[in-house]
């Protein structure tokens, strides 16, 4: 526990981010069962905690700064990367965590009653499907895929998920997308998309990689 706290505490640093002590403690808590979780069953790509901190974790705390206060929906939540980490840093904030596999949201269940995350709630269901009484203020979608899009184009990847939401929540005005890639072509995505949209991309830079990530932001 204490080595990975070291190592929470040496990304915190890299990344100006002064937290408190009951968050880097959430941090640990978070990361360790986590990992004793991903051992049974592969929960995200890598078993390495470190490239975990420097890659993952360090996405989701720079996604942090595009998030106004309000209700945020993680689509596809997978592991809760970033939705867990993203309802850590901001406590006030409400957060839907969507997926429709049974291992994570088991998973998400058991992180949310040892961490006492009350701002959270988990739902299982097919994107396609999902039915909510409120608007979210801020779609977020990090790990989202699925066959109809698995191997396609990342413009086409994201007119399928904006026709999608669209159709299941109309009352979106903003989604935010982590790509690795900034060879988004927002004109084609505008065409593509069956309502106007306006969109733009915020690089993201990484003390750890040379190549960035990216934001692509897309409001109504």
């Amino acid at each position: 526990m204490l080595n990975l706290q070291k190592k929470i505490k040496h990304v915190n640093d890299k990344l100006v981010l002064p937290f408190n002590s009951e968050i880097q403690s959430k941090f640990s808590q978070f990361i360790e069962i986590l990992f004793k979780w991903h051992d049974n069953k592969n929960l995200i790509s890598t078993k390495d905690p470190e490239y975990f901190l420097q890659r993952d974790y360090s996405d989701s705390i720079l996604l942090s700064r595009f998030l106004s206060p309000g209700l945020h929906l993680d689509l596809g939540t997978g592991a809760g990367i970033p939705g867990i980490i993203l309802s850590i840093i901001r406590p006030l904030d409400k957060f839907i965590l969507v997926d429709r596999r049974d291992y994570p949201i088991r998973f998400l269940e058991h992180v949310k009653l040892s961490l006492n995350l009350d701002n959270i709630e988990l739902l299982k269901v097919d994107v396609k499907d999902i039915c909510l009484d409120v608007t979210p203020d801020t779609v977020v979608v990090k790990n989202f895929s699925n066959k109809n899009i698995s191997g396609l184009p990342m413009v086409k990847k994201m007119s399928y998920i904006l026709k999608l939401l669209s159709s299941r929540l109309p009352g979106i005005k903003r989604i935010l997308v982590l790509t690795g890639s900034p060879a988004l072509d927002v004109p084609k995505l505008l065409q593509l998309a069956d309502k106007p949209v306006s969109c733009q991309t915020h690089e993201l830079t990484s003390p750890f990689f040379s190549q960035n990530k990216y934001i692509l932001e897309m409001t109504r």
